[in-house]
């Protein structure tokens, strides 16, 4: 493969300010994500609760900047138009050489943290409409990933249902649901079995937990920073994930494929090593769940079942055979201040320097067009 071949497994746009006030359901106009305009910049609120400013401000700055010199807050006007325009975004990307970009929200990322249920499902409903206007102006580069909040797991099925009427190719649930309803329990089961009748994966994405934190550049608090930096990169998806395989879940649905986005790799294979030993050394307690087939361990779910967005882990693609080779996914996470934009093509080539061509290939593309049916052939025309 060449450098210009890559698809991004994890790329973002940036939504518009009026994206809501057109969209949503009338009744929940008054709270729905609005921007206010403050002295120092633009600021998404939900529901009246300050969120986070603008991105898309300052890609590619991390390589000309000191940190010390990167914001937090920043207005529309600021934000580079291919973030939020579908033709440019595709021309950027290709001098990126991202040929192809799976794409998940920005500030609707946050609305999985709304806390009443019926206002979290009509903003990812109009967010959904969003996307998938978005991407029908060049469906080949550009497939979408669809909202769904899982509250109501009934509802739930009906929304996935109507998004991938609209095209949308996968569905993103909460990355930590509530204590109380954890993915364990029986009540997601309808969405289990939709996202196999659908053909939608499912992924979770860092920061979408029901409670997630904003972005407050006047916070002081050491825990909050290390919150961000550490325990929020790979913490609840690993929870959910070993929820998830500990109790069955896919083991009745063989089918069903579950991503994790943005949390990196290096902590999967001593993740995969806990799970097994807990399993096979480890006294059964209570309910405990055992698979049918005594042969299984919990890892062969994850390299069966699982798939991984990653960004730049060096260290986890050293480790890239525990993980699974057909896990792994690579993401440019345009137009974010990490992103690898302008630099996707060197940062991947010093990553993957020690890797074979083939496997190079199914990392940075053949992977992910296989998981979201993207046709390689037509995106070379």
């Amino acid at each position: 493969m060449t450098v210009e071949d890559m698809i991004s497994s994890d790329s973002h746009i940036i939504e518009p300010p009026d994206l809501w006030e057109r969209r949503i359901d009338r009744k929940f106009r008054d709270r729905a994500p609005r921007v206010v305009h403050e002295e120092n910049g633009d600021w998404w609120t939900i529901d009246g609760e300050p969120s986070m400013s603008f991105l898309g401000v300052q890609t590619g700055d991390r390589f000309e900047r000191d940190a010390t010199e990167l914001i937090t807050e920043a207005r529309f006007e600021q934000v580079r138009p291919a973030a939020y325009d579908p033709s440019a975004y595709v021309e950027e990307n290709a001098l990126d050489g991202v040929m192809g970009s799976v794409l998940y929200p920005s500030e609707a990322l946050l609305a999985f943290g709304i806390p009443d249920s019926a206002l979290c499902s009509a903003t990812m409903r109009a967010y959904n409409d969003f996307i998938a206007e978005f991407c029908s102006e060049n469906r080949a580069r550009l497939k979408g990933i669809a909202l769904i909040n899982v509250d109501d797991p009934v509802e739930a099925t009906k929304e996935m249902a109507r998004c991938r009427e609209l095209g949308l190719v996968g569905a993103m649930i909460s990355v930590l649901p509530p204590t109380d309803r954890a993915y364990d329990q029986p009540m997601y089961e309808p969405v289990w079995s939709a996202a196999v009748d659908l053909d939608l994966p499912l992924s979770m994405h860092v920061a979408t937990g029901r409670n997630a934190l904003s972005v407050d550049e006047k916070q002081t608090s050491v825990r909050k920073v290390s919150e961000a930096a550490f325990y929020l990169q790979d913490h609840f998806v690993r929870k959910s994930i070993g929820e998830m395989i500990f109790s069955g879940v896919f083991e009745r649905h063989p089918k069903l494929r579950v991503g994790s986005v943005e949390h990196e790799i290096s902590w999967i294979p001593f993740f995969l090593f806990q799970m097994d030993y807990c399993y096979t050394d480890r006294p059964v307690r209570g309910e405990w769940h055992r698979f049918a087939d005594p042969d299984v361990r919990p890892s062969d779910f994850f390299r069966k079942n699982c798939f991984v967005s990653f960004q730049e882990d060096a260290v986890g693609i050293r480790e890239r055979d525990v993980v699974g080779i057909e896990s792994l996914m690579w993401g440019s996470d345009y137009p974010h201040t990490e992103s690898t934009f302008p630099r996707s093509r060197q940062i991947t080539s010093e990553i993957l320097a020690d890797v074979t061509s083939d496997e190079r290939a199914m990392i940075l593309r053949d992977n992910v067009a296989k998981l979201y049916d993207f046709d390689i052939e037509s995106l070379r025309r």
